[in-house]
């Protein structure tokens, strides 16, 4: 613990039972090895790009009233934003359809100046249109920003991407291998509201670049509260480049090493590794190591310490290039004699099967165990390429309650109490009761739990106020999102939003009216000037009727220049988003827009009916291309 305070990364390792009988070996004993890093002190500047989806899904309406998804994302990463320390950098890269971005900021440091940019650019961006392309946006995140950076850079300063998005990917990724180059992706997925989510695509990434899945509910809470725990963690970082190398002695040998999703290796049994890599202000990473024991050379004689392995490890402080090294750790058995011949009084020694492993080191073989069932079973049930078909909450319920229960009479469970056993009990049972009383959302729950154990990463599931979950998470983390949870809550509705029509450059409303009342007022013109019997009488009357007339055809031409307007912001908006094989809309826009032209240039403005025709069919040929 003296360690720990001190600011030291520390090993422990444990075996999963502590002595042997010399005449015996075991061919699995577990030995679990945990990593402890220190609490937030000095913490190592990041660097972090943040993907963010602008494609049609996010121009959905969202739970919160009059938001749409993309003011969920803007609000949240404003709250972000201002978490970030002034060492800390950020760049931010919107992207839609074929990866088209419409601008992206570099790297920028978040001091006070940083932040203001941040977020007026932030507010900037909208949704854009088209379908979402995750691979060319990975593309940027790695090639223009994290590997771009210099050998210092890279070494001192870990990189993260953030990808926020409705997993609405078109790119095919899915069924891919992800290559981000060695950066984690934390996935935030929003979901509910109008579509459910599809958790495979942004649960691939997750696992394939050894980052994080969050399915979030599309409210701005929500996905506060989620982004708030990855800030948490991100802004916590206390060691990078971690590594945990493993040794065995002569008569032991590594036959596996459980890891989650970090890389290991001990293809040769002598000796074997973990690569950690980052490390978070008191996170804790638990690996199970499996060793092969040989019975002891001399069967008859005990041992009181018999080295079993060893484990050492480098890692590099925030800041510092050179490596520092935690402490290691021994695990070690004793190797009792055998019993005593016949005719004496001492006790035999209790048979190797009744000897059950240490409650700690079982906990997580349970833990292992029950994350291998529910893959295999969720994995039954899914379509990795994508595919619309949803997996049945029920039937997935149904199967993991009886192949839970059937795999507890598994080799790997046979040594573990059955006390230890309930806790992976309560894991299913938790599980079960979601997927048949919450259908699709238990489905989602299970691929969180699934990532985030993986990883043993902080996550947090948020997809309703009444399903939020959070895992592996430290009390800085719950500060930090707590606090963005608290200050979104109280955030107002954005400004009526531009998306609903391509353009709001023009109030048509207002315009449908004035005509209305200009074509009403034209019509009655001759009953307001009723001339008298004399000429002069006759002449005034005429002029003045021209002369109102000709003001009111004024007025509606100024309103008929508006329309055109609007044709030509409308003729742009779907000439940057429909494909190309819909160009030849382009004619009949221009068909539209020459109408107009006539009609303006012969002075004859066209009535309020035909103005809303054609407005309608503007905006149906828009819908059309839209579709």
């Amino acid at each position: 613990m003296a360690d720990e305070q001190q600011g030291e990364v520390k090993l422990h390792a444990q075996a999963g039972v502590t002595e042997i009988p010399a005449n015996e070996g075991r061919t699995d004993l577990p030995v679990l090895v945990r990593v402890v890093a220190p609490s937030k002190q000095q913490r190592a500047p990041i660097d972090l790009v943040a993907l963010l989806d602008t494609g049609d899904s996010m121009k959905l309406k969202a739970k919160d009233p009059h938001w749409t998804r993309m003011d969920l994302v803007v609000a949240a990463m404003e709250l972000v934003v201002r978490r970030l320390g002034a060492a800390d950098r950020l760049a931010i890269v919107p992207f839609n359809a074929g990866g088209n971005a419409r601008k992206m900021t570099p790297f920028t440091y978040m001091d006070q100046v940083g932040q203001n940019n941040a977020v007026q650019f932030l507010n900037k961006p909208r949704a854009l249109g088209g379908y979402t392309n995750f691979q060319q946006a990975f593309y940027w995140a790695v090639n223009r920003y994290l590997d771009a950076r210099s050998g210092d850079e890279k070494a001192t300063r870990p990189g993260f991407i953030l990808l926020v998005s409705s997993g609405d990917d078109k790119s095919g990724i899915g069924g891919r291998h992800v290559d981000t180059g060695g950066y984690p992706v934390h996935a935030f997925e929003i979901c509910g509201g109008q579509t459910p989510g599809k958790p495979q695509v942004m649960l691939h990434v997750a696992r394939e670049t050894r980052g994080t899945y969050h399915p979030v509910d599309d409210t701005v809470k929500s996905l506060a509260l989620a982004l708030g725990t990855f800030v948490g963690g991100i802004t916590s970082v206390v060691a990078v480049n971690a590594k945990v190398d493993f040794a065995v002695p002569d008569g032991v040998r590594i036959t596996k090493i459980e890891s989650g999703s970090y890389g290991s290796e001990w293809s040769k049994g002598t000796e074997g590794h973990v690569d950690v890599g980052v490390l978070y202000g008191k996170d804790e990473k638990k690996f199970v190591v499996h060793l092969s024991v040989q019975q002891l050379t001399d069967p008859t004689k005990g041992v009181d310490k018999q080295p079993l392995l060893t484990a050492t490890g480098t890692y590099n402080k925030p800041s510092r290039r050179e490596p520092d090294f935690m402490k290691q750790a021994e695990v070690t058995v004793k190797r009792t004699p055998p019993p005593p011949a016949s005719g004496t009084t001492a006790p035999p020694a209790p048979p190797a099967t009744a000897v059950h492993i240490q409650q700690v080191v079982a906990v997580q073989i349970v833990e292992i165990h029950v994350a291998a069932v529910l893959q295999e079973v969720v994995k039954a049930h899914n379509k990795d390429d994508g595919g619309d078909a949803a997996p049945n909450p029920k039937l997935i319920a149904q199967e993991l309650h009886d192949k839970w229960h059937s795999s507890k009479a598994d080799e790997k469970l046979q040594h573990i109490h059955e006390d230890h056993v309930k806790t992976g009990d309560v894991h299913v049972t938790e599980m079960v009761k979601l997927l048949k009383e919450h259908g699709h959302v238990g489905v989602l729950y299970a691929h969180a739990w699934l990532a985030s154990h993986a990883t043993q990463q902080m996550a947090t599931f948020a997809v309703s106020s009444v399903l939020v979950k959070h895992w592996f998470h430290s009390e800085y983390m719950a500060l930090v999102a707590g606090d963005l949870a608290y200050h979104a809550a109280s955030m107002a509705a954005p400004p009526a939003a531009a998306a609903d029509d391509p353009c709001k450059c023009v109030d048509f409303d207002r315009i449908d009216h004035r005509l209305e009342l200009w074509s009403k007022v034209k019509r009655e013109v001759p009953e307001f000037f009723q001339p008298s019997e004399d000429a002069e009488s006759h002449h005034l009357t005429a002029v003045i009727r021209e002369a109102s007339l000709d003001a009111i055809n004024r007025a509606m031409h100024q309103d008929m220049y508006l329309v055109l307007l609007y044709y030509i912001f409308v003729y742009c908006y779907f000439i940057h988003h429909a494909a190309s094989s819909d160009r030849h809309i382009f004619y009949y826009f221009m068909y539209m827009m020459l109408i107009c032209l006539i009609a303006l240039q012969g002075r004859r403005p066209c009535e309020q009916p035909q103005a809303m025709l054609l407005r309608r069919q503007a905006v149906a040929v828009v819908v059309q291309a839209a579709a």
